[in-house]
Formats: C-alpha cells, structure tokens, sequence
C-alpha cells in the first residue's frame, strides 16, 4: 500500500535528525537554494522557516568552516554523488555548531537530479567532550600551555621539519628565579598563580609559530621554527623583559619575578635531546651568573 504525501510530510517535518531539502543549481552547486527544513533543523540552527527558505546553505558557513568539507560536499554534487562528511557551521545567534550530514541526490522521473536531500545530526557536545579530552591529554592545566610530552611531540615534529628542509631553528629552555623562596613567603596558592601568569607572559611574548611547553615545575621552553640565533635572543628578551616588568602586586608580592633563560640553535646533526641538553646547560649559567638574564649556547 503506498502512503499519501501527507503521511511523508509529517515523516520529514517531526524527524528527529535535521532534515534540508535544496533545489539543484548546476552552475554552482554550493549556492543551491533552500525549499525545506525541519522542526529539528530550526530548533538546531536557531532561524524560522521563513528566514531560511530561498536562501543558500552557505548561510550557516563561517570563518572556521573548513575549506576541506565544502570542496569534498562540492566535488560530490557536480559528480551527482552521495555525500557523508563532518563540518562545523553556525546558528543564526553565532553559536559554533559541528554537523555530520548525509547529502543524497534526488530524481525525476527522467532520472535526472532535481533536489538535493541532506539529513544533518548534531555533533557539538561529542565534539566539546573530544576537545576536552584533547586538552586534558595535551594541555598543562595550569600554565595552559603545552605539557611537557605535547611540546616535545610538536617540537620533534618542527626538528623534524629543520632538518629537512635545512632551516634554522632554536630553542629556549626557561626557569623562574627564586620560585621557592616564591612557595614558601606567598604560600602555593599564589605560587600556582605566579606560574599561571608565566605561562600568559610566555604565550604573549612569543610569536604564533612557536611552541611553548611547561616541561615541569617553574621550568618552561619554547621551540622556535625558522628562527635564527639572533631572532630568538629578540624574542627571549622580549620575554624576559615582559616577565621582569609585570606587576605581581595583586597577588601581594613586592618587587619582581624573573626568568633566566638559555637559548640554543639546532644544528643539523643534532638530536632533539641534545638541542635541549645544550639550551639547558646556557640556561644553567644564566641562573649561576646572577639570573634574569639570557644565554645562548651554541656549537
């Protein structure tokens, strides 16, 4: 027995799962416009029907939409392909949503694609737990930077990289001076805080490409991609000199916190324990010769 419309109708509106239906435009498939959307689909993305139909599903699409997902929808559609992918979009009020839709193509009865149907679920709590789980896994819970097995993946992974390509890179091994005296006049509550905002002034002074890890206790490092010795004594100056300028009296310590700092550039024979070793070793001297100063250790 076939079923009337309306029975299909009501399947579609009251599904659980956000349903789209567009209209196929062959001279750019991306740009199809509308014709149906779902309760579950206005509920998910925030908009009415009516500010929806006749529009393009680029509506939902963002700055953090990944080029990647359109062109693998896009390339499906102009073979006249299904289609099954993960993407994040964006509700009318701004919300980050992560989607995993189904595009199937629809026939006439030519057998020619008219429509396109997109069945969507929402994937954005599965994805916040991941990224949770992520950070938990990678991220120092204190410092918010690297931990320390993060920072030497992602730094072997950029030595890797150097020595390839034969590029210059450096590394800065980094310690707060007097951290105990810190611990034991201000208390380890405020001794956290003091590594809390170590990790800010860090992240702050550095440049996007590099990589900043605290590797345990009051010690931290930075891995520096492309980056010649000279370049990297300007930008561990820039962070010593933003740690020794910061105002700690909030947290009612008087005076300055300090860093020293040690500084070595990769060589092409080096090991990444090695590099390390030898930014260590500066930074050594840098805290045996009076602190709050930098040292470079090269070969």
């Amino acid at each position: 027995m076939e079923l009337p419309d309306s029975i299909y109708k009501q399947a579609l509106d009251n599904a659980l799962d956000m349903i789209m239906i567009t209209k196929a435009n062959f001279d750019d498939v991306g740009n199809s416009p509308i014709v149906y959307i779902n309760k579950a689909f206005c509920q998910t993305m925030e908009y009415t029907q009516e500010e929806i139909i006749g529009q393009s599903p680029r509506i939902f699409q963002g700055e953090k939409t990944a080029m990647e997902a359109r062109d693998k929808i896009r390339n499906a559609l102009n073979n006249l392909q299904p289609v099954q992918t993960e993407i994040l979009n964006y509700t009318k009020t701004g919300r980050e949503c992560w989607l995993e839709l189904s595009i199937v193509p629809l026939v006439n009865e030519h057998q020619e694609v008219t429509h396109y149907l997109s069945i969507e679920r929402d994937l954005s709590e599965k994805k916040a737990i991941e990224q949770k789980l992520y950070r938990d896994a990678t991220i120092d819970s204190l410092s918010q930077l690297s931990n320390r097995q993060h920072f030497m993946t992602l730094s072997e992974q950029e030595l890797h990289k150097s020595r390839r390509y034969k590029t210059k890179s450096c590394v800065l091994m980094m310690d707060i001076d007097h951290f105990k005296r810190v611990n034991d006049q201000y208390g380890h509550q405020i001794g956290d805080e003091v590594i809390r905002d170590t990790g800010q002034i860090i992240q702050s002074s550095s440049r996007d490409a590099d990589i900043c890890g605290r590797i345990g206790g009051e010690e931290f490092a930075a891995f520096l991609p492309e980056t010649s010795t000279e370049e990297a004594q300007n930008v561990a100056e820039r962070i010593r000199k933003s740690m020794e300028e910061h105002s700690w009296s909030h947290y009612g310590i008087q005076g300055n916190i300090t860093l020293s700092i040690g500084l070595s550039e990769f060589r092409a024979d080096d090991t990444f324990e090695i590099l390390i070793k030898r930014a260590d070793d500066a930074l050594y001297q840098a805290k045996s010769s009076g602190r709050n100063r930098t040292v470079t250790n090269n070969p």
